[in-house]
């Protein structure tokens, strides 16, 4: 009899305990508690300060208008990537960092390109970095002693002529701008009125040659407006045909 008795009251407790734990976990999932766990939680990680490294040259209004709704939102809740996404599309970003620092801290480090030249084309003037990528278009009094380009598909090209031309100092601070001729190969117009007509391959053997001919034949203190380096380890003057 006694047994039963205990058994009995351990049932009923069961039963009692399964209940009220039940009862939480319902109340959890759909009541106060788990709407005030999750309102205080929102509070602690509430964006505060919002922290950007790098910026020099992109608009800070237009990064602003991407980030300012994200001021007290859950610092938990923020989908990163996205706005990774938003921030890169920002003229002269290349590249975005997005941290959480907890509890309060967005931190947004910026990598911008770097300026490396001006593409002409036709009434637009554009600003290339060193790959040829076309950063933004620019007014007329926006980086004017910047290398020139200028022809169609001038930008895909860039990159191979100022790498080669880094090798020649003294010829490179001589240009005023690189036309990219029919698409293939490149003039280089100097500041004095001399044109150099280089090869499509083999830029740099052209350039060495073009240099130490320069230097030891003075050809352009003699007057020589047109140097010819097209035929591969020979150079010519003043006999350039009109078509390039």
């Amino acid at each position: 009899m006694q047994s039963l008795k205990i058994r009995s009251y351990f049932f009923i407790s069961g039963i009692i305990i399964i209940t009220l734990l039940l009862a939480t976990v319902l109340f959890y999932k759909n009541g106060m508690i788990k709407k005030s766990l999750i309102k205080s939680t929102e509070i602690f990680f509430e964006i505060n300060t919002i922290q950007t490294v790098g910026r020099e040259r992109a608009s800070r209004n237009d990064i602003s208008k991407i980030l300012e709704k994200y001021q007290k939102t859950s610092l938990l809740s923020l989908d990163l990537n996205y706005i990774q996404s938003e921030v890169e599309k920002v003229a002269w970003i290349k590249k975005v960092i997005i941290r959480r620092v907890l509890p309060n801290t967005l931190s947004i480090t910026i990598e911008e390109f770097i300026p490396r030249a001006v593409w002409i084309r036709g009434r637009d003037r554009y600003v290339l970095d060193k790959n040829g990528y076309t950063i933004e278009k620019i007014s007329d009094d926006q980086f004017q002693n910047y290398f020139t380009i200028k022809g169609a598909e001038a930008e895909l090209n860039l990159m191979n002529l100022i790498e080669s031309l880094e090798n020649f100092d003294e010829v490179y601070n001589q240009i005023d701008y690189a036309n990219f001729v029919g698409r293939r190969r490149w003039d280089l117009h100097y500041k004095s009125g001399v044109r150099v007509l280089l090869p499509e391959d083999n830029i740099i053997d052209s350039l060495s040659l073009l240099e130490t001919y320069i230097k030891d034949n003075k050809l352009i203190e003699k007057g020589h407006k047109k140097i010819d380096l097209r035929v591969d380890g020979k150079i010519t003057t003043d006999r350039v045909s009109p078509n390039g």
